[in-house]
């Protein structure tokens, strides 16, 4: 248990949503309030077992006076889920709000009042003390809307410009329902907003970044498409378990493993791997689940058996090392992932950390993104973003891995990297 201190505002209205997700970083952030004492309450930290015990606070101003009753929602910088996965406070008479137990993450704080607002980034480093945000003054709201042919580059396919979907805003609690290529979105706070454009019925999205002044209202905005390229790492055409970066044997290798929470575990219990994996295998064991495609050149076919009666948590992976076992890679510059991946079952993405030790000891887990494998062939494209929302997490990656914990069959082919100066990724850091 924490002893620490607390700010309390009478009339405070506080919802924490159940379902937030926890973020780790590290080093301490300063604080500097004066806060009256309180008996200490420790809070569950989600996945991750991070306990939270924070008291974060801002002053909400209009006109140099306390914004009474303006609404604050502070929201995961990268998330599109609004305040699903937030927490929202209502400002007292003297425009104060405290939000308590925070994860550590990074996240935006918008606050509004009638037709003014303002947003501002928040950087959690800890969990124990208390941060004082200070004082911000609401503006004047901003208006974006139109058709989305006024917003995308030209080189955006014309299905995207006519669609039906959903416009969102990364880090905010904003949305609005898209209708044959047209949408507004009123009382926006001023600063840059990252529009993503969803169609209902596709895959794959449009990002927009727009830079805003108070006041602003903006219906027309061509941005210049950023030249982005795709990156084969693997298409198991060389039948071997070292994707195409590596150097030498001990660089960028596959691996397939499971793990129980059980030891010994009897062999009526044990996971099957099918095709079987001998013991007394001389070769790397990975080298088996690389087969003939029937759509042409090779592919991974792996099927995984949990006993109906085990007694444990089974835990089955495909995982993907970037480089050097014991090294860490930059992988900011990725901006989404794409895959040929189908079978039955779910798949977990994790991306892992193995320098880095969770409350447990486990290698530390930076995301996880869940998905179900079709029945037939199909393309995958994930925003890297989404399956590792903080940006210092993306550049400290040693693993990618296909996560299991129950029966599974797994076709898997032609992993890419999308995004800027990929190549950069292996180069020795400084």
């Amino acid at each position: 248990m924490i002893n620490k201190k607390k700010l309390y505002i009478k009339g405070m209205d506080l919802r924490q949503n159940k379902t937030r997700r926890i973020i780790s970083l590290i080093a301490p952030f300063a604080v500097g309030l004066s806060l009256c004492a309180c008996s200490s309450e420790v809070a569950g930290g989600g996945p991750s077992g991070t306990e939270a015990g924070n008291a974060i606070t801002a002053q909400i101003l209009i006109a140099n006076a306390p914004a009474a009753n303006a609404r604050v929602k502070l929201v995961e910088h990268n998330s599109l889920n609004g305040i699903e996965g937030g927490y929202t406070a209502t400002a007292n008479d003297s425009g104060f709000v405290t939000i308590e137990n925070v994860p550590v993450g990074n996240y935006t704080m918008e606050a509004t009042l009638n037709e003014s607002a303002v947003q501002w980034p928040v950087d959690i480093k800890d969990t124990v003390n208390d941060v004082n945000l200070g004082a911000h003054s609401l503006q004047k709201s901003v208006y974006i809307g139109g058709s989305i042919a006024n917003f995308v580059a030209d080189s955006i396919s014309e299905s995207y410009k006519n669609m039906t979907g959903v416009l969102k805003f990364r880090g905010l609690d904003h949305s609005a329902t898209i209708k044959d290529g047209k949408f507004e979105v009123k009382g926006l706070p001023a600063g840059k907003l990252n529009l993503v454009f969803i169609p209902q019925n596709a895959i794959d999205t449009v990002y927009v970044p727009v830079t805003t002044d108070a006041g602003d209202s903006i219906t027309t905005l061509k941005p210049t498409p950023q030249e982005k390229e795709t990156l084969l790492i693997e298409d198991f055409e060389d039948g071997d378990n070292l994707h195409l970066y590596s150097s030498n044997f001990f660089e960028g290798d596959w691996n397939i493993m499971t793990i129980t929470t059980v030891v010994p575990v009897p062999d009526s219990e044990k996971i099957k791997i099918y095709p079987e994996l001998p013991k007394d295998y001389q070769q790397h064991p990975f080298l088996l689940l690389i087969q003939d495609s029937e759509y042409g050149g090779k592919e991974v076919h792996v099927q995984f058996d949990v006993p109906d009666t085990h007694n444990y948590t089974p835990w089955e992976f495909i995982k993907m090392n970037i480089g050097n076992s014991v090294g860490i890679y930059d992988l900011s510059s990725v901006d989404s992932i794409a895959f040929d991946a189908w079978g039955s079952g779910i798949a977990e993405i994790q991306v892992i950390d193995e320098t880095r030790k969770d409350k447990d000891f486990n290698s530390y887990t930076s995301g996880k993104f869940p998905f179900i494998l079709p029945s037939q062939k199909t393309t995958h494209k994930f925003a890297w973003a989404d399956i590792v929302p903080n940006e210092d997490d993306r550049k400290r990656v040693t693993s990618i891995s296909l996560v299991f914990h129950d029966d599974a069959e797994l076709y898997f082919d032609n992993l890419k990297f999308i995004g800027k100066n990929l190549l950069n990724i292996w180069k020795p850091k400084e």
